[in-house]
């Protein structure tokens, strides 16, 4: 009986040896992850821009109709057993007093160098926008952010010489030992249908953000995030969206509540410009940063 109880509450919460008190080099395996299928999205430049698969929705209609449930736990500083899963960086430790952690939330920037395309057309300047670069600036932004305020989180993706990683991004999220709730949230830019090398229709552009089908927190998560990134960028509101098939494989495989954002389009010449500007990236990280609050303060 103890067995059972602990394996659903390890389900539930991550529960396991904390690791995060070393700072000693550290080892990382890619045990029991699931295969990534080749026909399997990753994010919403995979999807198309407006099919008929992809379910819309007004996110504010979601924050009024579900209300917030979860407390703030308080767990008494245990060690319980299960494998102990060291990956480098570990996760924060909070600075700020005033705030007590609600979740630990996953960062993970998406894409790496090595990912083919994920890129602009260049500018006339010769610029070029990058994703994966993007992805990362924003996550060092709001992890400073963090820091600061004094929110639990875990670099799932601190490499940068890498390409998808999908396997292992989502291995080090369900792996991850935690006493708090686990939240998963992966940020990207999108990108339009285009030719290669050319740049994207104009009138597209915006941001959306994508949750796992028919999960109730997965949309409220992508709700609360949505309203702060347009109250902070003024862009086109695309709205929250999941598609019931082929759904995006960090959505569908990570064990707990995931949302990927997608913040603006870098193969619209205009909206690549403004993605390129710090102003703009630090508007988008803090209205992460917004979010992310809002729920540490009230919960999901």
């Amino acid at each position: 009986m103890l067995e059972k109880l602990f394996a659903f509450l390890k389900r539930l919460f991550g529960i396991g040896t904390d690791s995060s008190s070393t700072s000693k080099p550290t080892t990382y395996t890619d045990k029991d992850v699931p295969d990534v299928l080749p026909d399997e999205p990753q994010d919403g430049a995979d999807i198309g821009i407006d099919t008929t698969e992809v379910e819309v929705v007004r996110e504010l209609e979601v924050i009024e109709l579900l209300p917030s449930i979860d407390p703030i736990l308080e767990i008494p500083e245990i060690e319980l057993p299960g494998e102990i899963v060291i990956i480098e960086p570990t996760e924060n430790e909070p600075v700020a007093k005033s705030h007590k952690p609600r979740y630990l939330w996953c960062l993970d920037n998406g894409h790496g160098k090595k990912t083919a395309g994920k890129r602009s057309p260049k500018l006339p300047d010769g610029s070029q926008f990058f994703e994966y670069e993007f992805n990362r600036d924003i996550v060092k932004r709001m992890m400073t952010q963090l820091d600061d305020l004094g929110v639990k989180y875990f670099n799932l993706v601190p490499e940068v010489d890498i390409d998808n990683y999908l396997e292992g991004r989502v291995s080090r999220a369900n792996s991850k030992s935690s006493i708090l709730p686990k939240l998963y949230l992966s940020i990207h830019a999108n990108a339009a249908p285009a030719p290669h090398g050319k740049w994207s229709n104009p009138t597209i552009s915006g941001i959306e953000t994508w949750y796992y089908h028919n999960n109730n927190r997965g949309k409220k998560l992508a709700a609360i995030f949505q309203k702060h990134l347009i109250e902070a960028t003024n862009w086109k509101n695309r709205h929250i969206k999941s598609r019931a098939t082929k759904q995006f494989y960090v959505l569908k495989k990570t064990g707990m509540t995931a949302i990927l954002t997608e913040n603006g389009f870098y193969n619209n010449e205009a909206q690549c410009k403004e993605l390129l500007k710090p102003s703009v990236r630090q508007k988008i990280a803090d209205a992460h940063i917004a979010a992310i609050m809002e729920i540490e303060t009230k919960g999901m």
